[in-house]
């Protein structure tokens, strides 16, 4: 085992796991302060075929337009370097894994979460962008030990069960894990912005993605078309939906209501479409004694506007909520029927709303300049 690393539970696989090592080299902080740094919360809305051929549900919609990189955000502010390797070969991989481990440097792996014995699901379901950290392995057990987000202390893995969430190819492609792998180390020569200054950047990032992107399924434009397309659902979601790995068939509309309320509220982002945990990383800039006194301390309008922001991202994240359990309510109560027994009117009238009030929660942000 890694000397001196833990895993803390979390809400994102992600921000949770860059928490866990930010830690491990000198940097405790909250998952939302991690999540927040890396500067990769967003919007995007996908439609099936149009927008992404691999897409095999009618669409899909998150919260986040950017992910783990070797450029990341939040390390290049703490003075980290992220170091990404890949592999050809599933063997190779965990032979480079071991030698890191034996030299007491923890991992963030990619996985497909449907090869993680810990992880249940109702039906077969891969998702290969699931991020895990690798704290040690026993070669007598043939058994690795790894952090998942919301599960206590390290699971028990299989050494082949891991090479298998990290070599597979199933899902959409480009989410295949590719075996790769993360590591952290401090830049030598200890140099990283002043804090108040990073998060400054960390912030303008995420309004770029929001008001500034170049694509209309992100950002503003997505979230329009998101909403525009609520009208039409009773015309989308007609028919059934065919699972391509189990062939099970399901209810499209019914599917689509779950899906959706899952995307919003449950699967790894803190409810709201990581709207919340973007809202607790906000609520700790307020009080950050960093952004009070120091290097580039932020002054009263810097705060006046994120006292501000604070109160537009509670009433936007509280709509998606509202949102994703009206849906979860009518798929639970009417099945089958679900799409005849929702409002989709007022769905849009509530997306619409979103719409504003994150237009206005954006430029509001933009205004703390670096």
């Amino acid at each position: 085992m890694v000397n001196n690393f833990s895993h803390k539970v979390g809400i994102h696989c992600e921000s949770s796991a860059m928490r866990d090592l930010f830690e491990f080299v000198g940097f405790p902080m909250t998952e939302a302060m991690a999540f927040g740094l890396d500067g990769t919360m967003g919007f995007g809305f996908f439609v099936s075929t149009e927008d992404n051929s691999e897409i095999t549900e009618p669409f899909f919609i998150g919260g986040k337009q950017d992910t783990i990189k070797p450029n990341s955000l939040a390390c290049r502010l703490l003075g980290i370097n992220l170091r990404k390797q890949s592999f050809s070969s599933a063997d190779k991989a965990w032979e480079e894994s071991k030698e890191l481990i034996n030299q007491d440097v923890p991992l963030i792996i990619q996985a497909d979460i449907a090869y993680l014995p810990f992880q249940t699901f109702e039906d077969e379901f891969h998702f290969g962008g699931h991020s895990i950290t690798l704290a040690g392995y026993d070669e007598e057990k043939h058994t690795a030990y790894v952090g998942d987000t919301e599960f206590e202390g390290f699971q028990e893995i299989s050494i082949e069960e891991l090479k298998q969430a990290r070599s597979s190819e199933k899902g959409s492609s480009w989410m295949f894990p590719k075996n790769t792998q993360y590591s952290m180390s401090l830049r030598a020569d200890g140099k990283r912005p002043p804090f108040a200054a990073g998060v400054k950047l960390a912030i303008q990032n995420v309004c770029n993605h929001m008001l500034r992107s170049s694509m209309n399924f992100h950002g503003l434009q997505g979230l329009r078309r998101f909403a525009d397309s609520i009208l039409q659902w009773d015309e989308i979601l007609m028919g059934a939906y065919i699972n391509p790995y189990s062939n099970k068939e399901y209810n499209l509309a019914e599917m689509m209501f779950e899906l959706t309320h899952g995307y919003i509220e449950r699967w790894g982002t803190g409810g709201a479409l990581f709207r919340n945990l973007y809202k607790h990383f906000l609520e700790e800039l307020l009080t950050h004694p960093e952004l009070k006194e120091g290097p580039r301390s932020w002054n009263k309008e810097d705060f006046r506007l994120l006292e501000e922001s604070n109160a537009l991202i509670e009433e936007s994240a509280k709509n998606w909520t509202l949102i994703a359990e009206t849906l979860r309510v009518a798929a639970e109560e009417f099945k089958e029927d679900c799409i005849k027994n929702v409002n989709l009117v007022e769905l849009h009238k509530i997306a619409l709303s979103i719409l504003s009030k994150e237009e206005e929660l954006f430029k509001k942000l933009s205004k703390i300049k670096i």
